[in-house]
């Protein structure tokens, strides 16, 4: 039906249609920082890892000092780790909404396009009922707004882990002179 309107009118979905642009560059930013939250815990495993074959490495050479130091290594790699992966958890709940927000803003651009279709009286457009594509908009939106609390939640467990992890750094800057442990260093 929409072949039959003329450019001119079809204008009036941009609106609509950059919302739904602007709702799959949210999504897809969310998926992005997810891949790069993926890459720091492998790289932060790698570096627990080190810290443990380190530590038994010096135990059996006798060097307490450095065994002290490669499980306070260790110690930061894991609250690392807890903190990525609550970070990633929240990470996942917010793309969780974002893909629901994405589907408002197809339901949106859908209604903006049953509109259009209905004022330009385009042969068939009398079969399309309006209220049908505001209902599936209106129920599609209260999805969205499901999922503040679990992203609320998540990132509350996440803020805690990071003070573990920023304590433990501490930690470990404090006992190495600041030589390692730095956020910046990670």
């Amino acid at each position: 039906m929409l072949e039959r309107i003329t450019i001119e009118n079809k204008l009036r979905l941009f609106d609509a249609e950059n919302e739904l642009n602007i709702a799959i560059d949210a999504r897809d930013q969310v998926v992005d920082e997810i891949e790069q939250i993926k890459q720091d815990i492998r790289r932060t495993q790698k570096k627990r890892d080190v810290a443990a074959r380190d530590e038994d490495l010096f135990d059996d050479k006798g060097d307490q000092r450095r065994v002290a130091l490669s499980r306070l290594r260790r110690t930061t790699a894991i609250a690392q780790l807890d903190y990525l992966d609550a970070r990633l958890e929240w990470a996942r709940r917010r793309l969780d909404r974002q893909r629901r927000a994405l589907i408002v803003a197809k339901a949106k651009f859908e209604l903006a396009k049953a509109k259009l279709v209905k004022r330009n009286n385009v042969p068939g457009a009398s079969d399309i009922e309006i209220e049908d594509f505001e209902e599936q908009v209106a129920d599609y939106s209260a999805d969205v707004g499901e999922t503040e609390e679990e992203i609320s939640e998540a990132e509350l467990e996440m803020k805690a882990r990071e003070q573990n992890w920023i304590a433990e750094s501490k930690r470990l800057q404090n006992a190495t002179g600041g030589a390692l442990g730095s956020r910046w260093l990670d």
